[in-house]
């Protein structure tokens, strides 16, 4: 598509172009939703950096994870300490990104702040506003590729050659458009003061499962496999499951406190 924008006589790539118009306008975005329903915008922008900056490092650690299975058919006897940096975290894995983000921001509002589910909910409705973007990115710059689909797209400057003159099914696209009807169900949530609370657990039920059946559409097969699933898939399972176990442990929390508040 087009791999590299040109401004102001430089050449950027089109995903960074991308993702940080996405973190801009993220950050806007939570700062205003911070003040519409009055909590502090600054405790909104902390969080954010913290996030982002342990999304960078997390993205990057499990592509790092995922190389290891591709490392015993490199031929490496030549590497220097370059190649290898290069080989293990040239590249980022969206999961390590979310995980990573998720673990800096739950710390941050421990320490930080007593409302912490009313933060969680606008990071929650978020994730997906700035995913979006992120996927627009991929698809402008050839990452992400889809599975080959005579009605598809074709890329002359993917990040692997052999994606390169294969009509591909446009799954960033498709994924793209998800996150923002899985935003806008998530904003007006947040807007009617339903589930407060539960916005985070939502997004983490509904985003896996879609990501999971979007797996089989992907053509980048070389980000790993663990057993009959890809890591993605596997990571989607896991993450299901916790969430589906955290809102048990919540409800029943809540339960027991609307019993001794009775009492």
């Amino acid at each position: 598509m087009i791999p590299n924008f040109t401004f102001l006589g430089k050449e950027y790539s089109a995903y960074m172009f991308i993702a940080t118009a996405g973190v801009l306008f993220t950050l806007f975005f939570m700062m205003h939703v911070a003040n519409k329903i009055k909590r502090d915008d600054i405790t909104v922008l902390y969080m954010m950096l913290f996030g982002f900056a342990a999304a960078f490092a997390g993205s990057h650690l499990l592509f790092g994870v995922v190389q290891l299975q591709n490392f015993g058919s490199i031929d490496s006897t030549d590497w220097g300490f370059r190649e290898y940096v290069e080989f293990f975290f040239s590249g980022s894995v969206f999961y390590g990104g979310l995980i990573g983000a998720l673990i800096a921001a739950f710390i941050f509002l421990r320490i930080k702040v007593e409302d912490r589910e009313s933060y969680l909910d606008i990071g929650a409705v978020s994730i997906p506003l700035f995913h979006a973007f992120g996927r627009l990115g991929c698809f402008l710059s050839g990452c992400c590729y889809g599975v080959p689909w005579k009605h598809g797209v074709t890329y002359h400057h993917a990040e692997v050659a052999s994606a390169n003159g294969v009509a591909r099914f446009p799954v960033q696209l498709v994924e793209a458009i998800l996150n923002l009807i899985l935003f806008f169900v998530l904003l007006r949530l947040l807007k009617k003061n339903k589930a407060h609370g539960y916005l985070i657990y939502i997004y983490l039920i509904a985003y896996p499962i879609y990501r999971f059946i979007l797996e089989y559409f992907r053509g980048d097969t070389y980000r790993g496999f663990f057993g009959p699933f890809s890591t993605s898939q596997t990571v989607s399972i896991i993450l299901v499951l916790f969430a589906v176990v955290s809102l048990l442990i919540k409800r029943s929390k809540g339960n027991r406190q609307s019993v001794a508040a009775a009492a």
